[in-house]
């Protein structure tokens, strides 16, 4: 993330758009993940709802590839999985519903790596987004770009609870996935096209997004703090699946803040957040 007070005139960025951040839009949201639409009384939006919200990717359908996302340069053929598995968020300002937003965004680095499973990019993207000439959230997002290849199935469900301060259950159904997915315009076929998931890209069941969760873990310490997160980490350290149930954990930290994570039937950690 940069540092100090930078504005949309600073050098290197590849792509500036505007937005009005839309009150019916948040409702959409509050909706689809069961939260309080009262939330939206102050007028501004909740931390990380602005994923959900504003600056959605609406590209034409003609314009999708076969996984449902926008088509990549020819050279990103090799590597036809995406998934998004991390990123920092800082929350100088809330969004303000209904006043207009601009965001400049820009690639921050791109390299390619070795893992277990061959080659992968690492691609950060990171993201400005002012009003009114101030600047509200500065973010960068953590993307992998993998082969296609057969992940390792979840184990048993264990029937315990984990042990945490906060622990509130989960199951991501389908119908979940689907709202998700069409109120944030993502095409992406593992979270709603069972076959393609499973058979194309080799997952045991749908995806759950992992936008998705970690917006159900702010929102978790949202609630039970009060408090306005100022910085947010993420980061996603398994897939976490459709139709079994989960466990959203978390604790507050001394400094005022918290750590939390979303647990797998398994007790297989899907996704870590701390907010400061």
């Amino acid at each position: 993330m940069s540092s100090g007070e930078p504005t949309l005139a600073d050098a290197g960025f590849a792509e500036l758009t505007r937005a009005t951040v839309p009150l019916r839009q948040a409702e959409r949201v509050a909706a689809c993940i069961d939260a309080d639409p009262a939330v939206l009384d102050t007028g501004v939006l909740p931390p990380l709802w602005h994923w959900a919200t504003t600056f959605l990717p609406f590209a034409a359908t003609a314009d999708l590839g076969p996984d449902g996302h926008p088509r990549r340069r020819p050279e990103m053929d090799a590597f036809p999985q995406r998934m998004w598995v991390g990123g920092r968020v800082r929350l100088d300002h809330p969004l303000r519903l209904g006043v207009d937003a601009s965001r400049a965004s820009r690639i921050v680095r791109a390299e390619m790596k070795e893992g277990g499973a061959g080659r992968f990019w690492l691609v950060t993207v990171g993201h400005l987004i002012e009003q009114d000439g101030v600047v509200c959230i500065d973010e960068e997002q953590d993307l992998v770009f993998r082969g296609a290849g057969e992940l390792a199935a979840p184990g048993p469900d264990r029937g315990d609870a984990p042990a945490a301060e906060w622990l509130e259950e989960i199951v991501a159904d389908p119908v979940l996935l689907f709202r998700f997915s069409a109120v944030t315009a993502n095409a992406h076929r593992i979270h709603y096209d069972h076959p393609y998931a499973t058979k194309v890209e080799g997952y045991p069941d749908l995806v759950v997004h992992g936008p998705l969760t970690a917006i159900l873990l702010a929102e978790l310490c949202r609630r039970r703090t009060g408090y306005a997160a100022r910085e947010i980490s993420y980061r996603a350290r398994a897939p976490h699946f459709a139709n079994r149930r989960a466990w959203l954990t978390g604790s507050p930290t001394d400094d005022g803040g918290a750590t939390l994570a979303a647990v797998r039937s398994d007790h297989a950690v899907a996704m870590t957040l701390e907010v400061r």
